[in-house]
């Protein structure tokens, strides 16, 4: 419920952390102090949503001397041990009176910090002198706060790719409480009273989600429903929010390769990664049913055999894969079959009742082999046949499109699908493509041409 804290300091002397506090809360900006002691283990959830690390250089005590390797060692653990995986990007600001100390601990943390927590290294890391801020001996403020924020401004802006996201970030938080805004301004004022107000943001709640899935699917996961209703407003906010020439102008700085003919394209791997976050949702993300509209659900295996897929849809795995979707014989085990749920939208909001309808679809990876021609192009796939752009799976390195025939479907009753597994769903800008096209195949005219 609460978010979590952007700026965090750490620091083994509490006089220090107690004036590095104070001077961000003269700010007006909220952080959070953790006094460290070497014997304590640090929570590793405070860190979970951190923009701003400031860590003193010497954390473990005892003198420096000229070998610094074991106090860098001691921060790449900490980053190592508590910056999460999916906590976004972060800045680390380490105090130091040694300022040519910063590029060593650069160079260790990029030979050191282990390859399989990439999220655990810093954007950029900075060097900021406590002297200059506060007396080290008490622990007294000596500067006006205002010359940290210049000083952490001036440090971040350095890099106009890093100012920029951090901007954006910010846009996107003043959007979304512009978008909580407009959403009690639905509640009648002489509902916004303290005994009143729960129950009619409720009702206002209860209305938005009826409306986005329909009232019979708001049960099976009332927070995804609500996001369906939300979650156009919050980008309409993110995208015609008013914004200043200083921010046009950093946008401008930060963004510059686009028309440099050596960036290229997006790799097959870049590519999948991206278009799985835009056009397809996870378990982990909501509540997916094998029922859902745009589910995509593992085909039975004790189905997917000549026998019984012949019997069912009139065509052999083989014919299928090879003569269909033209992969080769030595790449077919490869391919993950797989049934998409279609339908219309109507239907499935209103909670209709009889059969639902899946179309048989396979994962195909971009590295099977392709049937030719004798020319050595890849074979024409079928006008029936709709493909996804590439996407990703977690933890695989090889990148797969998902083909969807629309000829090959069959029709279900939902009670049957208990126990079906849901591997993820095509959100809506997708899933509308493919229904489409399944459409558009169904319904073509026989012509007759002279």
């Amino acid at each position: 419920m609460f978010t979590a804290p952007r700026f965090i300091v750490v620091d083994d002397t509490l006089a220090h952390l107690k004036a590095i506090l104070d001077t961000f809360q003269r700010l007006g900006c909220p952080c959070m102090g953790i006094h460290y002691d070497p014997k304590t283990e640090l929570d590793r959830t405070h860190f979970r949503g951190v923009r701003g690390l400031f860590l003193d250089l010497n954390l473990i005590g005892g003198e420096l001397g000229t070998d610094y390797r074991r106090q860098f060692a001691h921060i790449a653990n900490i980053l190592e041990s508590n910056i999460h995986s999916d906590g976004g990007p972060f800045v680390l600001v380490i105090w130091t009176q040694h300022p040519q100390l910063r590029q060593q601990l650069v160079d260790y943390l990029d030979e050191n910090l282990d390859a399989d927590k990439p999220h655990a290294r810093p954007l950029a890391v900075l060097d900021l002198d406590k002297a200059r801020f506060i007396n080290l001996e008490s622990g007294a403020l000596t500067a006006d706060p205002a010359l940290l924020r210049r000083a952490v401004d001036g440090a971040v802006t350095s890099n106009p790719q890093l100012a920029a996201l951090m901007n954006w970030e910010t846009d996107v938080l003043a959007a979304t409480g512009a978008t909580l805004s407009a959403l009690l301004g639905l509640v009648p004022p002489v509902e916004r009273v303290t005994n009143a107000f729960p129950a009619a943001i409720n009702t206002v709640l209860s209305r938005l989600a009826r409306a986005s899935v329909g009232e019979s699917n708001v049960a099976v996961d009332p927070r995804a429903a609500i996001n369906y209703a939300l979650s156009p407003i919050l980008a309409d906010r993110i995208l015609n929010q008013e914004i200043t020439d200083e921010t046009r102008e950093l946008w401008s700085q930060a963004v510059t390769r686009y028309a440099d003919p050596a960036l290229g394209n997006l790799s097959a791997e870049e590519a999948g990664q991206v278009n799985r976050m835009l056009h397809v949702a996870l378990p982990g993300s909501e509540t997916i049913r094998p029922t859902d509209w745009g589910a995509v659900v593992d085909f039975p295996q004790a189905q997917w055999t000549d026998q019984k897929l012949s019997g069912q849809m009139g065509i052999t795995v083989g014919q299928f894969l090879g003569g269909e979707l033209k992969i080769e014989a030595n790449d077919r085990t490869r391919c993950l079959p797989c049934l998409v749920r279609i339908g219309a939208a109507c239907d499935y909001a209103q909670h209709q009742s009889g059969p639902i309808t899946y179309l048989l679809g396979v994962e195909i990876p971009e590295s099977a082999a392709r049937k030719k021609d004798r020319r050595g192009n890849p074979l024409k796939l079928p006008d029936s046949v709709w493909t996804s752009p590439v996407l990703m799976r977690e933890g695989v390195a090889d990148p797969y499109r998902l083909h969807v025939h629309a000829t090959f479907g069959m029709t279900i009753l939902p009670e049957r699908c208990n126990g079906w597994n849901a591997r993820y769903r095509l959100r809506e800008q997708l899933l509308m493509q493919l229904v489409s096209r399944a459409s558009a195949h169904m319904a073509r005219p026989g012509i007759v041409e002279l």
